[in-house]
């Protein structure tokens, strides 16, 4: 319990370093997209992600390997409450956000899932840098993109990266280098081809 305690007053230690100065550059940030802000706040080396090599400091290698071992824990719990394939989650997990919990792309999607931020607070949840609530809404949402796709990995997937009303339009995988790239890399690291159903 002591090591634990002692773990997370490292890691608001960590988080109040990275934050340090941030208020200098307040009126320029203002300025900014919530995405732009979100990737400067994130710049910082505070989380590396989840594959990210281990430190030197021992303390920080064990909090890396709970995180590692947490998001497993919560991938098999998520992926099974909406029955999903564990492998398919992981390596969604893996191409949208490269297994960093505190990533955010251009177009504003955070954490873990890469989950949009309207979907995220459409499902009731409040921190998208949380792991678990970012699982269990990513997950929420994928399995929901694969019911409206009649289980096609690649129309859900298709959904789960642009939106289902675009999906739908073009009858699949939109024309969208992003889409088609996301769908591609998903589905080649489980060894499946574009149109597997």
């Amino acid at each position: 319990m002591l090591e634990n305690m002692n773990r997370i007053l490292e890691r608001i230690d960590g988080l109040n370093q990275s934050f340090k100065g941030m208020a200098q550059r307040r009126g320029r940030r203002q300025q900014q997209t919530f995405a732009a802000a979100m990737i400067e706040a994130t710049k910082t080396p505070v989380s590396q992600g989840i594959n990210a090599s281990p430190a030197s400091n021992p303390a920080t290698t064990a909090i890396a390997n709970d995180l590692r071992a947490d998001v497993e824990k919560l991938v098999e719990k998520y992926s099974k409450e909406h029955n999903l394939s564990v492998q398919l989650v992981k390596q969604l997990i893996a191409v949208a956000s490269g297994n960093n919990p505190q990533a955010v792309d251009q177009q504003g999607n955070l954490g873990l899932m890469q989950v949009k931020p309207e979907i995220f607070s459409q499902l009731g949840f409040q921190n998208p840098f949380d792991p678990e609530q970012n699982i269990k809404a990513g997950t929420t949402h994928l399995a929901d993109m694969l019911k409206r796709n009649g289980g096609n990995i690649s129309n859900a997937l298709a959904a789960y990266s642009s939106d289902p009303a675009t999906v739908k339009r073009f009858g699949g995988i939109p024309p969208f280098q992003s889409t088609q790239n996301f769908v591609s890399q998903v589905l080649s690291g489980l060894g499946e081809d574009k149109k597997k159903e």
